[in-house]
């Protein structure tokens, strides 16, 4: 038997960091992120991580403020 091809998409177990985490995205929410991830050639992951370290940092130094009860 031949061995199996690795999904070049998926990082090899040792060059992940972190702690794994769920998120359930509503559909055009995924399907627009689905689109970035193919136009720049990078995985949704990464674009989810960016996107969360961006947010945290904006509302760390008072720049961005989320709505009440959030």
């Amino acid at each position: 038997m031949a061995p199996r091809a690795s999904n070049p998409r998926r990082p090899k177990k040792e060059k992940r960091k972190g702690k794994p985490l769920t998120v359930y995205f509503a559909k055009d929410l995924a399907d627009r992120l689905a689109v970035m991830s193919n136009q720049r050639h990078v995985a949704k992951a990464a674009v989810v991580r960016f996107a969360l370290e961006r947010l945290l940092d904006q509302l760390s130094n008072g720049q961005l403020e989320l709505p009440l009860g959030l």
